[in-house]
């Protein structure tokens, strides 16, 4: 039934002429609407402007009617048409009655809303079909739309066996937004399809067939990708409805990887793709084949074609540069075959996908065949193992696995290294035609569920050289890999081992077994600090995560046996270690030709400049240990604190017997930083040092050259014995006493630095006797034994001192200044006289000027009265001159010399009494 009203009282305005047989009418209607039941879901049609020539005629049973010259406009469209219909037969319709009729209509509309089209579907596409298209089309234009419909309308849309008619509908589609899956099609949570945005193109709905064809497109979030020859269809509406979507893209390959990522092409892959990069252009096509009433039977198919592309799948895994090769994907998965790419230097060939697994989450796994270069593989983001070919050089095949499980890479690299020369210290070295097998494995060892799917958890790392069966090195760590930097939980090294002989795996920590005959520490040192970025040695404020991270790779207990070992330039041999890392505290038990003992080092850390505590039966230093020494004290900061006790200390060929050492290095800051030597033992047979002192800036000092400072006392068993244990035999025979004071000098404590030497010095020596020596050979005791003397000048003295001069005690005080010591009261008593001394020494000119007084021994007691009394108050000259006046007994035997020059060549000049 046609029903036309318009808004308001009345009927509409018509020019009406009618009979019994039939009639004609003028149909006008404004603002109106026209009621079409059982035809459209929404019945009533708003109507703007409507007008129709209408005819309508009877002849017995058969009713005709035309509506002619139809113009139609509303709010969605504007269009015209011819109506011709009239009743059935019911001797030939499949109705079996007159009604509802036969339909001819052709229609045109000139202007419709795509976002309206679903208004004008008839009920008989079912609700489905009419659900989607309301929901899949968001935007855009229409235009022209022809209709056509011919036929019973009992059989619309003619799309059953034998059903005779016509039913079409096609409309050119202008800049329409289509979402070809709408969110009802899926189930919550579920990634949506990207829509096509801008489509232009042909809708047809040819009886229950509904085809949107040549479609030119973009899609949504990816700009710069056009959608060519995009085809929508479903080809049956009424009947199990599938939707079957096909299309080519092409863009940048960002964009299409955009999509792959965003789609439910993401989940078909394993999510392989969702932490990749990659540059250039790229090809995709793919089919959607997604039935209306049966979402979950939904089948896709499609592709991704590289062209030359660098792709990198994961920020952890190769870059894969100049990729070429396609990748095909389902909803079951993904594959790549005969893929080429330039990685680590090199070409390699490769292919793989999803494999599928009895239980558990579908394997991602590649596997190629290639060359590689040293600098590739420094380049290859493999962590540490890429940093270590940065000391190589040329280049190697080899066989790669590279798989993913929880969105992690797992890869295993297998080559012989033929063609590649690694420059490692030994024994690891080796030139580019020797061949040394190497396996390289990292694998996802366990996951923990996630709402979004699997989250790796810790991970095994391996490097295997040499043949397996006795490896040359081996390294395994297990990992936990939840924070953005890898942490070792524990692992084990093995270096050197005879075949058969394995390290375990501790609960915790890194065990570590090493045997070879020439372990260089120094250069592995160099080697980790180049390969973590690491340095095992310096003082960090505060660790960072990588930091502690890669210290985590350096063993917590650790035995070594080797030949020679070479640590801090200074090399021990046949060395065995036990030790263990507890955080930055290492200690160890080393037995060695040069050391035996205990030894703990905490390494520097914040304002602690670490610490070394040992306890050693044994230790030889060689003479190059003052210069290493020194050069650690160029650097305030870095000198630890000491405390240290030698049973057999040996330096520079040197046995100092037993020797202390404890010192501790305070401060906050470079400049404020002090050195302090509070305890310095040193107990030979002959003789035992002790000393305190400090090594900082002076006070109120603005400069920043540092100044040591040390308080001493030396007590003598015997000197002429401790002067041959430091290299200065026949020089000295006997002699007992004692030599303290306080000096001090700038720089530091391992360069005594003459001319700023300053100081005062007591000493008192009993008992012996200087020998027939060169002046030359000892220095300034050359000049104190007065050897000179017999020399230079015709006295009487030559018994007395040619053959050296025995004293009962050598005694005095001195005062430096600036490298200059300045005494008035040396004091030397023997048996045949007394000698007394006044003046300067210039230690660092090795020249002097003294005044020497001897005194022979007239009758007992004379010369040892001379020599005790003296007071240093008044000088040697006034107390002279007032001993004499008073004893002019020995006047005529005492003399007096001036000694200038060098030590090494004196000048003496006998002074005449006044």
């Amino acid at each position: 039934m046609l029903d036309v009203k318009k808004r308001g009282v009345g009927a509409p305005p018509a020019d009406v002429d009618l009979n019994q047989d039939g009639g004609q009418a003028r149909l006008q209607v404004a603002d109106g609407s026209v009621d079409l039941p059982g035809v459209f879901e929404e019945v009533r049609v708003p109507l703007t402007r409507f007008t129709a020539d209408a005819r309508w005629r009877i002849a017995g049973e058969r009713i005709d009617a035309w509506l002619d010259k139809v113009r139609l406009a509303n709010a969605d469209a504007e269009g015209t048409a011819s109506v011709h219909w009239h009743t059935s037969d019911p001797a030939t319709s499949p109705s079996d009655a007159r009604f509802p009729g036969v339909l001819d209509l052709t229609a045109r509309l000139t202007r419709g809303e795509a976002t309206r089209v679903h208004r004008y579907l008839p009920l008989v596409v079912g609700p489905d079909a009419q659900r989607y298209v309301r929901d899949a089309v968001k935007g855009g234009t229409v235009g022209p739309v022809d209709f056509r419909i011919q036929g019973d309308l009992w059989d619309v849309p003619f799309n059953q066996p034998g059903a005779r008619g016509e039913f079409r509908i096609t409309a050119q589609l202008k800049a329409v937004n289509f979402a070809y899956v709408p969110p009802f099609l899926q189930s919550e949570g579920d990634p949506a399809w990207p829509a096509l945005k801008g489509v232009n193109g042909q809708l047809v709905l040819d009886r229950a067939a509904l085809r949107l064809s040549q479609l030119d497109a973009g899609l949504d979030g990816a700009p710069g990708v056009r959608l060519s020859q995009a085809e929508v269809a479903i080809a049956d509406l009424v009947h199990a409805p599938v939707l079957t979507v096909a299309a080519s893209a092409q863009g940048p390959a960002t964009e299409v990887l955009g999509f792959v990522r965003s789609s439910p092409v993401n989940g078909f892959t394993g999510r392989a793709l969702e932490r990749a990069t990659i540059n250039g252009p790229a090809q995709v096509q793919f089919k959607l084949q997604l039935p209306l009433e049966q979402v979950d039977k939904t089948t896709v198919q499609g592709s991704v074609v590289f062209a030359g592309n660098d792709l990198q799948i994961t920020p952890d895994a190769p870059l894969l540069g100049r990729t070429t090769g396609r990748l095909s994907f389902s909803e079951s998965g993904f594959s790549i075959a005969d893929a080429q790419a330039r990685v680590y230097g090199g070409e390699l060939r490769f292919g793989g996908g999803m494999v599928p697994v009895a239980r558990g989450t579908p394997r991602i796994q590649f596997r190629g065949q290639g060359s590689a270069s040293a600098q590739g593989l420094s380049e290859g983001g493999l962590g540490f193992v890429s940093r270590l070919f940065g000391q190589a050089s040329g280049n190697a095949s080899y066989s790669a696995e590279l798989g993913f499980r929880a969105g992690v890479p797992e890869l295993v690299v297998t080559s012989n290294l033929q063609g590649l020369a690694i420059n490692l210290p030994a024994p690891l070295a080796k030139a580019a035609a020797d061949s040394l097998p190497l396996r390289y494995e990292n694998r996802v060892l366990s996951v923990l569920a996630d709402p979004s799917g699997e989250v790796a958890r810790t991970d095994s790392l391996s490097v295997v050289l040499g043949p397996p069966a006795q490896p040359l090195a081996e390294l395994r760590y297990e990992r936990d890999i939840t924070a953005e930097e890898p942490r070792v939980l524990r692992g084990s090294m093995a270096a050197g081992l005879d075949a058969g002989e394995t390290v375990t795996q501790p609960a915790t920590g890194v065990q570590a077994n090493i045997r070879f005959q020439r372990i260089d520490a120094d250069a592995w040192e160099r080697i980790f600090t180049a390969t973590t970025g690491t340095d095992v040695r310096a003082s960090v404020q505060s660790p960072s995560a990588a930091d502690s991270a890669s210290l985590g790779y350096l063993p917590s207990s650790l035995a070594v046996r080797a030949g020679q070992l070479v640590v801090s330039g200074r090399s021990f041999t046949d060395v065995v270690v036990g030790g263990s890392r507890e955080g930055n505290q290492w200690r160890a038990n080393v037995d060695a030709d040069e050391l035996n003992g205990y030894i703990e080092y905490r390494q520097p850390a914040g304002n602690n400049a670490g610490n070394v505590y040992a306890r050693l039966a044994h230790l030889k230093l060689a003479p190059a240990a003052a210069a290493d020494v020194e050069q650690l004290l160029q650097q305030p900061t870095s000198m630890p604190a000491l405390d240290i006790a030698i049973e057999d200390l040996v330096l520079s060929n040197r046995r100092l017997s037993r020797v202390e050492i404890v010192a501790q290095n305070r401060g906050t800051a470079a400049r404020t930083r002090e050195w302090q030597l509070t305890k310095l033992n040193i107990d030979t047979p002959e003789a035992q040092l002790s000393a305190t002192g400090s090594w900082a800036l002076p006070d109120n000092s603005a400069g920043t050259v540092r100044r040591t400072a040390l308080n001493f006392k030396l007590d003598i068993q015997d000197a002429g014995l401790l002067l041959a244990r430091f290299g200065r035999p026949g020089v000295v025979r006997g002699g007992k006493g004692q030599i303290g004071g306080h000096i001090a000098w700038v720089g530091s404590p391992m360069t005594l630095d003459y001319p700023s030497l300053s100081g005062q010095l007591k000493a008192e020596v009993q008992s012996g006797q200087f020998l027939k020596v060169e002046p030359g050979a000892a220095k300034l005791l050359g000049v104190l034994s007065l050897q000179a003397l017999p020399r230079r000048l015709v006295l009487d003295f030559r018994d007395v001192f040619s053959e050296g001069f025995a004293f009962d005690f050598v005694r005095g005080d001195a005062t430096i200044e600036q490298g200059v010591a300045r005494t008035n009261n040396l004091q030397m008593k023997g048996i045949n006289a007394a000698v007394l001394m006044e003046g300067s020494a210039d230690i660092a000119r090795e020249q002097q000027d003294l005044k020497v007084v001897v005194v022979p021994e007239i009758n007992a007691g004379t010369a040892a009265l001379i020599a005790t009394a003296i007071n240093p108050a008044i000088g040697l000259g006034t107390f002279l001159a007032q001993f004499l006046l008073r004893q002019p007994l020995q006047s005529a035997t005492t003399q007096q010399f001036h000694i200038t020059g060098s030590w090494a060549d004196p000048q003496v000049e006998k002074l005449e009494r006044r």
